[in-house]
């Protein structure tokens, strides 16, 4: 007779030999700057509730960053909110905001050329607020900003 734990442990034990190879092979962390931003629900200042999307960038364009936004907005009428991020430069201490203006009812999405935002050079943290009554919070992104070297 086999004895249960015994069935258990050796598939247990593949997977657990299998995690460890990927995390020897894995290597250090991607050198990717910037990422997206927890989903927020909110509600906007006309009759829609939101469901907004965020992200930031290092890289966005030579010495900047990007900030991206996007929303859907199901309601009556028009309708829209203020996202705006916070930023700071944790090398300098110097912060700053960048704000969006999503309409609605419907989806939208922030214009490219308006997201690039120059905000200096080092490593940073965003995170983001909507401007009504929301549910959930966006957390926090790192970025960084280089110079460009061209």
């Amino acid at each position: 007779m086999k004895s249960v734990s015994r069935v258990f442990v050796l598939p247990a034990t593949g997977a657990l030999a299998a995690t460890a190879l990927l995390m020897v092979n894995a290597g250090p962390a991607s050198a990717a700057s910037g990422g997206k931003f927890q989903t927020i629900y909110s509600l906007t200042d006309g009759a829609c509730v939101a469901v907004v999307d965020s992200s930031v960038h290092g890289p966005g364009y030579p010495n900047s960053a990007s900030f991206t936004v996007s929303t859907n907005m199901i309601g009556f009428g028009s309708c829209g909110l203020d996202v705006t991020l916070h930023w700071k430069n944790v090398d300098t201490g110097e912060s700053g905001t960048r704000t969006a203006h999503a309409t609605g009812p419907g989806s939208w999405v922030s214009d490219p050329k308006s997201s690039i935002f120059q905000p200096g050079f080092g490593n940073f943290v965003g995170t983001v607020t909507v401007g009504a009554a929301h549910l959930g919070e966006s957390g926090q992104v790192a970025f960084t900003v280089e110079k460009y070297q061209g």
